[in-house]
């Protein structure tokens, strides 16, 4: 037998196990460090001006999550926008947990043209992560994603890696939240000069993020920390965007 089907294997294994623990409730679950709420997050990010995008109430019933944000960046001196989403999950069980991408983009009508790994730092001078980098098509429509999971103080590409990393803590830590966060903007010029421009962006972003996903650890607050969901803002001047599917209506 070959160690990557043994693993496989192993794996398959750990998951019923775990599976079975959730439903019968047999883990103890430890408190989520105090964090702030996604959709409170920030609509003035270092020059990007942001508008909240609202999701449906199908999209939240899809989406299914405990907290999220929706975000439509701006940065008017260049008109070019950016999209920043993130979905967190207080306790991830079989039934409700982080949907990839891979799922949600090609049941929505995009065609994933071009997928891979890139290894970058997400923080000035950070050390390097690997996250996800996929061009994605509808019609004469192209979009750069960036998108990675940060759950319990992990930054990781692959949802597969992410179950074995949630048996392990559900186990060790009694702990299985955590979240999606994707970046996405429009195809302008050449998918390099698209993807260093949302690099920067996030370079702007993530040091903020652990602020509002919880890391391993407890992290002090600059302000008064809570997990209470902020109704979402309505905005009918915002294009349309259907912050799952990825779609971007302007006009």
């Amino acid at each position: 037998m070959k160690p990557s089907r043994q693993f496989n294997m192993l794996l398959s294994s750990m998951i019923m196990g775990v599976s079975f623990a959730f439903l019968l409730g047999s883990i103890d679950r430890r408190p989520v460090p105090a964090h702030l709420s996604l959709r409170a997050f920030p609509e003035e990010l270092s020059g990007w001006s942001g508008t909240p995008v609202p999701l449906s109430k199908k999209e939240q019933e899809i989406l299914n999550a405990d907290d999220f944000a929706s975000i439509l960046f701006t940065k008017a001196a260049t008109e070019s926008s950016i999209f920043f989403f993130s979905a967190f999950y207080q306790h991830q069980t079989p039934e409700k947990n982080i949907h990839s991408p891979k799922n949600c983009l090609p049941g929505s009508g995009w065609a994933m043209i071009d997928t891979k790994v890139i290894t970058v730092p997400l923080e000035n001078g950070g050390k390097p992560q690997r996250i996800n980098q996929v061009v994605i098509q509808k019609g004469l429509s192209k979009q750069v994603v960036l998108y990675w999971y940060q759950e319990r103080g992990r930054i990781f590409p692959n949802e597969y890696w992410g179950r074995f990393y949630l048996v392990k803590d559900a186990l060790t830590l009694h702990r299985t939240d955590g979240a999606l966060v994707r970046i996405s903007a429009s195809l302008e010029g050449s998918v390099d000069n698209t993807v260093q421009k949302e690099l920067r962006f996030i370079r702007n972003l993530t040091p903020m993020l652990s602020e509002y996903i919880p890391g391993r650890h407890q992290v002090a607050m600059p302000s008064s920390p809570g997990t209470s969901m902020l109704p979402v803002p309505e905005n009918p001047d915002v294009s349309e965007i259907s912050p799952i599917s990825g779609d971007v209506k302007n006009g």
